[in-house]
């Protein structure tokens, strides 16, 4: 059966009438708009009501169907629009408290409160349900009569409460005189242009995935929906309303924890540990198909219970870096950064949130974390495709489901990339390495790899350069070009045994200057703090063969790192 859709031109005095009752649902944002919103708003209803246009069009809101009453009356979600709806319940509530007519304030408070009839059987009710948090306060200081009036004094507010106060102020400055009167013939005159004239569109259907798709292509000035927003609904629409609050809590508290950027990329992780396939299409349609009809229990309070306690390990282990075990704890914290920040791909974070789910005792967090990484770098380095690489964490992730001992699993053969040995060595010595785009990443680990017994924890933020020993554009007759002739800088000049890291943006004027006068320059006023460029201290000349002999330091490296 085809869900649907219903669209419709509508008045605004009709929208705010006894046909319809909003809700905000729990997965929308808190009210959100700014000074400048409210003030666009009125001023581009003022000056349609001073060119006497016929209509001003408000644009669209689009709502899912809850429920449907015999007279075509309904409950409905608001998916889009919710900024509007809202502030055009403030502007109709402060109009309200601000009129001298009593025609006026009874007809406002009938457009956002709905009094009870025993004869119509319609029960006490308001037009639009704000979210829980702010229900009590828009209650207090909106809705009901004379609300928007009430002092505020002493009470804390959130910030989608100030933004209600700040709607009120601006809107009832536009009406005023003076600060003791209000001009009542402006009042009225834009009560009846905001009735009658103000036209918006509502688009409505009882499927919420047509909501969202509708919603994703006619959203204009509403603030976008993500795939957490999404599954915030359909979790919480099936728990119990007893209980609905706690959950509601407990996914906004990760949200804000977390932020919604990383918690849109969290529930794509979990996506990627139930499912194990490359996602074939959004990310919600796949958990509404393949994780929540395949397994109803999971959805709801499960759902949400098992989101927390990912979300832990995520913001601790990933985020944060920290584990418990003192032994292990700075060379994790070394990788974990190292990976999370300068790893280009993400498809490794799955199984470390798998394995640490299954294994919680955090002595097998390193050992499990450089097996991970071993396998993804040279499945990087060796040019797999986005694929290709997906197919092979996939794999790590079925490893972890069907092993109980997580020490079967840090030494499964998967991990194993001895075989690749030749391959993995033609490419370090690329004479083109700095032109690859893992060169910075190898060169940060061979970093850590140098300081793994200092005890140090090293966060490699901000701007770190790749600097070039032999420098890429030496001056004409200068020192460079009498130690390597052009043959030579071709075959030397970006291999790695020639690069080193500078914490600092490049000085090309510089980069030129003879190797001794480089060295004082740059590795000895604490401009690095890597021990990969400290090194270059120890060497007296930088010649052909100093490069080879630290090209082949830095490879013995690499292959003990993910190799020997």
């Amino acid at each position: 059966m085809v869900n649907a859709i219903e669209a419709k031109e509508i008045v605004l005095k009709d929208l705010f009438d006894s046909k319809f009752l909003f809700n905000i649902p729990g997965y929308q944002r808190p009210f959100s708009w700014e000074e400048d919103n409210f003030n666009q708003l009125f001023d581009d209803l003022y000056e349609a009501l001073e060119n006497e246009e016929e209509a001003y069009f408000l644009g669209s809101i689009i709502m899912q169907t809850k429920s449907l009453e015999s007279d075509d009356s309904g409950f409905y979600d608001v998916v889009d629009g919710q900024q509007r709806l809202t502030t055009l319940t403030i502007l109709m509530a402060t109009m309200r408290d601000l009129s001298s007519s009593q025609s006026a304030k009874r007809v406002l408070h009938s457009k956002i409160y709905q009094e009870p009839n025993e004869y119509e059987n319609k029960s006490e009710n308001v037009r639009l349900k704000v979210r829980d948090k702010d229900k009590q306060f828009f209650k207090e200081h909106v809705l009901e009569m004379g609300g928007t009036k009430r002092s505020i004094e002493g009470i804390k507010l959130t910030d989608s409460q100030k933004k209600v106060v700040n709607a009120i102020e601006v809107f009832s400055k536009k009406f005023q005189i003076d600060k003791e009167n209000i001009d009542q013939e402006l009042l009225d005159e834009f009560i009846k242009f905001l009735l009658n004239k103000t036209v918006l569109v509502y688009v409505k259907t009882s499927d919420l995935t047509s909501a969202f798709r509708l919603f994703s292509v006619l959203n204009a000035r509403g603030l976008e929906l993500t795939t957490s927003d999404l599954l915030k609904s359909e979790n919480l629409s099936v728990i119990v309303e007893r209980e609905r609050e706690y959950y509601q809590r407990v996914w906004e508290t990760i949200e804000d924890e977390l932020g919604r950027d990383e918690l849109d990329k969290l529930i794509g992780f979990i996506r990627t540990i139930f499912i194990k396939e490359k996602a074939r299409k959004s990310i919600y349609e796949e958990y509404i198909e393949m994780i929540y009809n395949k397994n109803r229990s999971i959805k709801g309070k499960g759902f949400i219970e098992h989101l927390n306690r990912v979300a832990n390990v995520y913001k601790d282990k990933v985020l944060n870096a920290e584990i418990c075990h003192q032994q292990d704890s700075v060379m994790f914290f070394n990788l974990m950064t190292l990976m999370r920040d300068h790893l280009k791909i993400s498809e490794w974070i799955p199984p470390f949130i798998a394995f640490a789910l299954k294994f919680p005792q955090e002595n097998y967090f390193l050992p499990f974390l450089k097996q991970l990484e071993k396998k993804v770098v040279t499945n990087w380095v060796r040019g797999l495709t986005p694929t290709e690489r997906i197919v092979e964490m996939n794999k790590a992730l079925q490893i972890i489901e069907q092993n109980t001992n997580a020490v079967e699993i840090i030494n499964h053969p998967n991990f194993n990339v001895k075989n690749i040995k030749k391959e993995l060595e033609v490419t370090f010595t690329d004479n083109y390495f700095y032109q690859r785009n893992f060169c910075k990443y190898i060169l940060l680990r061979l970093d850590i790899f140098l300081s793994e017994n200092s005890n140090i924890k090293k966060s490699y933020a901000g701007t770190i350069s790749i600097e070039h020993v032999l420098p890429q554009n030496p001056t004409q007759g200068g020192e460079w070009e009498h130690k390597f002739n052009s043959d030579q800088r071709e075959v030397y000049t970006n291999r790695i045994g020639n690069l080193v890291l500078l914490s600092r943006k490049k000085n090309s004027s510089a980069n030129n200057r003879p190797f001794n006068e480089k060295k004082i320059s740059y590795y000895q006023k604490g401009i690095t703090d890597f021990d990969l460029t400290k090194e270059i201290l120890s060497y007296n000349d930088w010649t052909p063969l100093t490069i080879d002999k630290r090209q082949n330091e830095c490879i013995q490296r690499l292959k003990s790192i993910w190799v020997d």
